[in-house]
């Protein structure tokens, strides 16, 4: 990484914050006056750079997103590629057609805005310019490699909760088996999907897609969503690519282990239905019960009215009994 990329890769994760020449040479283990050429480099390529008698500098954020400075903070595979885009109408659609055009190793496909975003069910996913991220994680498989479904959802899911308290030092809840809930709205989705080789009948490839409000949309929410849909209430700037690329490095950190299931028990930990009155929709009939645990195949094991056990691996829960109130979703 060159010493201009290393000095973005650290303003970033500070931003509008000043930092002094020698406190940069300091923390960079480098020469002010090598700091001083990577900020004329930086200017040059067109970031927003200021500096101030007494105060140093700091990167001004612009909102925007940016391969260079979510690439400088990896520290997933290195043969992940990125496709940043201004507006998609779909990026898991899009990424479909990258692996049909013959995709061999993980890519990222990350767009500002969705103008036919999907999530579960085939539901349109609000997906407004500016204020979410929308991404999807395509990744070709080996040959014989296995894929398990649920905890493949779980899984993303802990990624983006860690990945949020990383970058903002909130903690949001997992509502089974894929929303992200925080401050009792949905604040994200997942949408996991298989594709798989139509001569062979295997699957040879899967996607991730992850939705997340950042922060609050200047475009006004379709009223389907308004007493269900929040966000992290973050401000945006630089953030955004902050923490897109804590959501690569989560992700690929926990699919390299998922199958030892050792995340469920922090999925479990921030559940927000366990122990609770609910109501899950499954094959077109709604079954009430208690949310009596997630098992170490990421099902739900719920009791219903009879006091039987039953075991879920899909199914939507629609309300959440919370005593003090009911949560709609």
């Amino acid at each position: 990484m060159s010493t201009s990329e290393t000095l973005l890769a650290f303003l970033s994760q500070h931003p509008g914050e000043w930092r002094s020449g020698s406190e940069l040479a300091t923390q960079l283990a480098i020469s002010r006056t090598a700091i001083w050429k990577a900020f004329n480099t930086l200017k040059n390529q067109g970031y927003l750079i200021e500096s101030r008698h007494g105060l140093g500098y700091k990167l001004s954020a612009d909102g925007r997103l940016d391969e260079k400075i979510i690439r400088s903070l990896l520290t997933a595979p290195a043969d992940i590629t990125l496709h940043l885009f201004e507006s998609v109408d779909s990026t898991n659609t899009l990424a479909k057609k990258m692996l049909a055009e013959g995709l061999k190793k993980p890519a990222v496909i990350i767009a500002n805005e969705q103008t036919s975003g999907h999530g579960r069910r085939d539901r349109n996913f609000f997906s407004p310019a500016n204020s979410g991220i929308y991404m999807t994680l395509a990744v070709p498989l080996k040959q014989g490699e296995t894929v398990i479904p649920g905890l493949l959802t779980t899984a993303s899911a802990v990624a983006c909760g860690r990945a949020i308290k990383e970058v903002f030092g909130i903690q949001i809840q997992y509502k089974w088996v894929n929303d992200l809930l925080f401050q009792d709205k949905k604040c994200g989705g997942i949408l996991s999907e298989a594709i798989t080789d139509l001569e062979s009948g295997q699957i040879n490839a899967l996607l991730v897609g992850i939705g997340i409000n950042v922060s609050e949309s200047q475009a006004p929410l379709p009223p389907s969503l308004k007493n269900k849909a929040g966000s992290l209430g973050q401000d945006d700037g630089q953030q955004r690519n902050v923490l897109i690329a804590a959501l690569i490095n989560q992700f690929f950190r926990l699919y390299a282990s998922y199958k030892d299931t050792a995340f469920l028990d922090e999925y479990r930990r921030h559940s927000y239905i366990l122990r609770h009155q609910v109501v899950l929709e499954f094959n077109h009939q709604k079954i009430s019960g208690i949310a009596l645990k997630i098992d170490d195949d990421a099902e739900l094991v719920l009791e219903d009215s009879k006091g039987q056990q039953r075991h879920f691996a899909a199914g939507e829960i629609t309300k959440v009994n919370l005593k003090e109130r009911l949560y709609h979703g």
